[in-house]
């Protein structure tokens, strides 16, 4: 009985990206499997391709034979990976295999392949090399993003250190979290897994994570500030530590900002032995404290209009707590906000407001939302092109697919317009219809960081 084989090509494709369906030659029936590397003809072109899938199902249509198989790159569990990202992130299948190949990423490790046991993912490139270091295991692999891929013999195990962090979230197709890659690895290949949140997301604690103690952290009200003549970033309470020559670190989130407070700092006198400006790369320094740290504009965060601004903000200043060793401070213009009152001791209270509030705006975890993305050279362009979509979707979604709107932060010289589906969590089904919708020059998303 014949075969045949659905093959990804790994070349230039027709728009849709398919999968294209090739008949197994009996001489090679003994040889071929899934994520085998093969020879085929492609139009007047031999190229090479990865088997997707092999059935005994004949097509209703002529197909070509392989000519030979190359060799093979892809474990069956690497395949079933495959397989499901392109079912949960919506990529193609050259995608979710291609994002497996190679030394891509940062790891760090004094063990031959063979003899590790342990993959331990850290969310930055600039934490492997010092988490190396302080792992006195020498089973144990440390890695970023992609290492959740590496090709481990006698894996045992899978920690992931701080699943919550976005850094392991991809930001190439097929937009991945590799957080996600761990438990569905760990899954098919029977390991152990280990996550360690140091703040759960909203999504986590629905299912279950446990709420931690966390450091209360103080609150500077900015409007006391300008009553008393102030109308700068830097607040009686930071001018005292800075006069004290307390050893302090500045945050400010917003790039734009930051040059505008290191000059009132300036103005002041502030010694830069004792006082130091960072924004959100202060999180990758591994090491990095100091007595005091002051968040300067904790409102750029307060009012983003994303969902996720809330959590963000005290995921923030979670963090920052972690680097003071005696106090944080939040300064901000609306004090009487809940999250600053859930911040100062009541973080519970917080994920019971936040959990409300998205399910009756019907956000994740009630929710998973996918971003569609569109450039073009003219704004004309990319209106009639998200329109079109726009409507295709609200025929088969309704309300549950928003209108086209223009992105935050729009990129230089580009017309970008981006939409937003909200399907059922786990709607493999919904899933599947977007993907048949949406035309391969779009950007697919599926759980993005922000919406914006």
């Amino acid at each position: 009985m014949s075969s045949f084989a659905e093959i990804a090509v790994d070349t230039y494709q027709d728009p849709a990206k398919r999968l294209f369906t090739y008949r197994v030659p009996e001489k090679l029936a003994e040889t071929v499997s899934e994520g085998a590397k093969v020879i085929i003809p492609f139009g007047k072109r031999t190229v090479e391709g990865f088997i997707w899938s092999i059935s005994n199902r004949r097509p209703p249509f002529p197909t070509k034979e392989i000519q030979a198989v190359k060799s093979q790159p892809f474990s069956k569990n690497q395949v079933e990976i495959a397989k499901w990202m392109a079912g949960r992130y919506l990529g193609t299948p050259l995608e979710c295999l291609r994002c497996q190949i190679g030394e891509k990423g940062a790891k760090s490790t004094t063990a031959p392949p063979e003899n590790i046991h342990t993959l331990l993912l850290v969310p930055t490139t600039a934490q492997v090399k010092i988490q190396a270091l302080a792992e006195k295991q020498k089973d144990v692999l440390v890695g970023s993003r992609s290492a959740v891929f590496a090709q481990l013999p006698n894996l045992k195990r899978i920690i992931v250190e701080e699943p919550e962090n976005w850094n392991y979230k991809d930001e190439r197709a097929p937009y991945y979290h590799a957080a996600e890659v761990a438990k569905k690895r760990a899954e098919l290949e029977n390991l152990a897994i280990e996550l360690r949140y140091q703040l759960p997301r909203a999504e986590d604690v629905k299912s279950g994570v446990e709420i931690p103690l966390l450091k209360p952290v103080k609150i500077v009200d900015l409007n006391r500030e300008k009553l008393s003549g102030n109308f700068t970033f830097v607040s009686q309470p930071l001018e005292s530590h800075i006069t004290a020559h307390n050893n302090t670190i500045v945050y400010v989130n917003s790039r734009e900002l930051r040059e505008g407070v290191a000059e009132e700092l300036r103005k002041i006198g502030a010694d830069r032995n004792t006082v130091e400006i960072f924004g959100p790369e202060v999180f990758s320094m591994v090491g990095k404290g100091a007595d005091y740290v002051f968040w300067a504009d904790a409102d750029t965060l307060l009012n983003l209009p994303d969902f996720r601004a809330h959590e963000k903000l005290v995921w923030t200043a979670v963090k920052l707590s972690r680097i003071a060793q005696k106090a944080v401070y939040l300064q901000t213009s609306f004090p009487q906000t809940p999250v600053f009152e859930e911040l100062r001791g009541d973080i519970k209270r917080f994920y019971e407001r936040e959990l409300k509030n998205r399910r009756e705006l019907g956000y994740p975890p009630f929710t998973t939302p996918i971003r569609l993305s569109y450039s073009a050279k003219s704004s004309a362009k990319a209106s009639l092109g998200a329109e079109k979509l726009f409507s295709t979707l609200y025929s088969l979604f309704s309300d549950q697919v928003s209108p086209p709107y223009e992105p935050y932060s729009p990129a230089p010289g580009k017309h970008q317009l981006n939409m937003v589906v909200r399907t059922k969590p786990g709607d493999l089904d919904a899933l599947a219809k977007i993907a048949k919708a949406v035309p391969p020059d779009w950007k697919t998303e599926v759980d993005p960081e922000s919406l914006l």
